[in-house]
């Protein structure tokens, strides 16, 4: 194995520790958060829900409690999930026509609101393999949905 790669990898565990036992937060915005590099975990009821990464936490974090079915996306697949609807790129599956759905977006909503009472924790990560690998890691770790990985 790539000597290299084998040394990312092998901090993983490490990293993941870090990001387990970080400062829970409510799932607000904050500014000192603004283009921070991180792996995050979303929190519901005291159990992960979710693992991402972004460039900018602060973004990230308001973008999930948004009302928009682009920005809060986590929302958007949950209530995909609970409505049973596939994951397809048909003009009657599209987003738009999702969100106007009257049945769909009341189960928007309502992940939304779950969302707005979470919490968050997160490691600042700058290093984009590090990235990569622990927000895979991390999923893996919690036995997470790993649809977020399919390729569009």
């Amino acid at each position: 194995m790539n000597k290299q790669y084998q040394t990312h990898v092998d901090e993983m565990p490490r990293l993941f520790e870090r990001l387990l036992n970080a400062k829970r937060f409510p799932m607000k915005p904050r500014s000192d958060w603004k283009q921070l590099r991180a792996i995050y975990i979303i929190w519901i009821d005291g159990k992960a829900a979710h693992v991402g990464r972004t460039r900018n936490l602060q973004g990230r974090v308001r973008g999930h409690v948004s009302n928009s079915h682009y920005s809060a996306s986590f929302a958007f697949k949950q209530a995909r999930r609970t409505l049973s609807i596939a994951a397809s790129y048909t003009p009657e599956n599209s987003r738009s026509a999702l969100f106007a759905r009257e049945d769909f977006y009341a189960e928007f909503a309502k992940h939304r609101a779950v969302l707005q009472a979470s919490e968050v924790t997160f490691l600042e990560v700058n290093n984009p393999i590090d990235q990569y690998l622990l927000e895979l890691y991390a999923a893996m770790e919690l036995e997470l949905e790993l649809d977020e990985f399919d390729t569009h």
